[in-house]
């Protein structure tokens, strides 16, 4: 059996964390992130390109660093 994800359904998800207060990721940047993840899940190139949603910013602390944190995923 071969698994597939829905065409309907976000296939991957990323958290971007960027210096407290820098500006929100870029288009580019948030489908560079989403690709990154799909390579890693062991998904195929999407054949067309899909609206990416973006949540955040989310303020984080890790290390005593203070971040942004953004969620993407496509849709």
């Amino acid at each position: 059996m071969t698994l597939r994800p829905s065409p309907g359904l976000a296939s991957a998800l990323a958290v971007i964390r960027v210096p407290r207060g820098a500006p929100r990721p870029s288009d580019a940047e948030q489908r560079a992130v989403l690709e990154g993840d799909r390579r890693q899940l062991g998904l195929p190139p999407e054949t067309y390109q899909r609206d990416c949603i973006i949540a955040g910013p989310y303020a984080v602390s890790i290390e005593g660093e203070a971040l942004d944190e953004y969620v993407v995923w496509e849709c």
